[in-house]
């Protein structure tokens, strides 16, 4: 699916002359069809995560084609992928590394494969989204045979110096796997929604896990839902 200059204007609830800056200017990736703008889904909703923008949960209509409250697909996601803590490494290779282990990849891709396919992504531009947050994931969503969607947020024990918007190390990582690209625009439309709340953040910076997460990522995403409906 792809999206018109007016649609990418609503979501982010700017002017068209606006998204064409940014198309120029930041990056945002879009293609010219016809003398018109094109924005692809993934590229659209990669971009809002990584620059980490605000738009509006009508992204979901859009997008997903549902407006699902953006914390609880995500949570459970999270809950099946699991929360590490002390994650260590002297670097994004060591740490993605030890950020895989575990993951119930299947035998005939193996994670070596898929931790090339993370650090492949960032050779291209750095994936940290500021407030000490990084979403490190392939290019195109990786999609294997898992029985359902997978998020793992791993806590580092040192803070990582990557290139990020507001100068301030990454000590929070987000991975994700999913079994359809789908699911993996709705959770990273999901994912985006949830980082612009204040209450999110700040659970992340002190490094909360569990039930005390879970219960502010639900609650934000919840809210979301109701800010659609008003």
């Amino acid at each position: 699916m792809k999206l018109t200059l007016k649609q990418v204007a609503e979501v982010f609830g700017v002017s068209e002359t606006r998204i064409i800056d940014w198309v120029n200017n930041d990056n945002l990736p879009a293609e010219m069809v016809a003398d018109q703008y094109h924005f692809h889904r993934a590229d659209l909703l990669e971009w809002a995560a990584i620059e980490n923008r605000a738009f509006s949960p009508a992204i979901y209509e859009q997008v997903n084609g549902d407006l699902t409250d953006a914390g609880t697909h995500f949570t459970d996601a999270l809950q099946a992928g699991g929360i590490m803590r002390d994650v260590s490494g002297s670097d994004l290779r060591s740490i993605l590394t030890a950020a895989l282990v575990g993951l119930p990849v299947p035998k005939s891709f193996g994670l070596d494969d898929l931790l090339e396919l993370f650090l492949a992504r960032e050779g291209m531009g750095s994936t940290a989204v500021g407030h000490g947050i990084a979403l490190p994931h392939p290019r195109r969503p990786v999609l294997l045979t898992v029985p359902g969607a997978l998020v793992r947020l791993c806590y580092l024990s040192q803070p990582l110096e990557m290139a990020t918007p507001d100068g301030q190390p990454v000590d929070t990582l987000f991975l994700m796997i999913c079994p359809t690209a789908h699911i993996h625009l709705q959770l990273l439309a999901r994912l985006s929604a949830l980082l612009q709340t204040d209450s999110v953040l700040e659970a992340l910076e002190n490094k909360l896990s569990g039930d005390a997460l879970f219960d502010i990522l639900r609650e934000a995403g919840r809210q979301f839902h109701l800010d659609k409906e008003a």
